[in-house]
């Protein structure tokens, strides 16, 4: 998706001031990564670490699962709006979680809370992959994706309270530290926000065929 990798390049002053606040975010929770991680080791109990342990999945592959299943429940039930929400998920997880911070993880190279390194122990193109979180940038991707898709306010909290269990389950289980986390769900929602928006705009598009060739013409909804 050549328009995604090369948005930045595109982007408007609003839009680098959304970046700059968001840097500015990242930046604010490293300096609060050790207190808020200590706070969250001291409150663990069995229960809460069952239920994380449970619930960080969505995070991962049952994640895409999900995406997968309301995509081709919308195929099968001609659903045309369960159908785009499953493929702007499953798009959006590719991307935000499979390309854009593998890439960060790797120039980074930050060591794991459980590794026992400093808040800011960082090893550039090592096998340290913290910073972002893969299993955040996951959840807010596909939750960013499906409250595009959501009349109302019900799914969206319900996804976006998913994907911030997610986010603490990281952290409960010491393999991240907050600002992986906060780093990962901006990503997840900043790239789902810009396929969703793409492909909203796609369908004002209706391409029409004519005697001399293909005409591309606006759709007013």
């Amino acid at each position: 998706m050549k328009d995604l990798a090369t948005a930045p390049a595109h982007w408007k002053q609003s839009q680098w001031v959304r970046f700059g606040e968001g840097l500015a975010l990242v930046g604010a929770t490293m300096a609060l990564d050790k207190p808020i991680l200590d706070a969250v080791q001291r409150n663990r109990t069995s229960g809460t670490d069952r239920y994380f342990k449970d619930v960080t999945h969505l995070g991962g592959g049952y994640g895409q699962d999900v995406a997968i299943a309301l995509l081709l429940g919308g195929v099968v039930s001609r659903n045309e709006r369960l159908r785009d929400t499953g493929f702007d998920a499953l798009q959006s997880s590719i991307w935000a979680a499979g390309v854009v911070t593998p890439i960060i993880k790797k120039s980074t190279g930050r060591y794991r809370p459980i590794q026992e390194h400093g808040t800011y122990d960082f090893e550039p193109f090592s096998h340290n992959e913290s910073f972002p979180s893969g299993h955040a940038t996951n959840a807010f991707a596909i939750a960013t994706a499906i409250a595009a898709h959501s009349d109302g306010y019900v799914v969206p909290t319900i996804a976006y309270t998913l994907a911030t269990t997610v986010a603490i389950a990281r952290v409960n289980d010491r393999v991240h530290f907050p600002s992986d986390v906060v780093a990962g769900a901006l990503i997840g929602r900043a790239v789902a926000k810009s396929i969703t928006s793409r492909h909203a705009a796609l369908k004002h598009v209706m391409i029409l065929p004519s005697r001399h060739g293909v005409v591309v013409a606006v759709k007013i909804r």
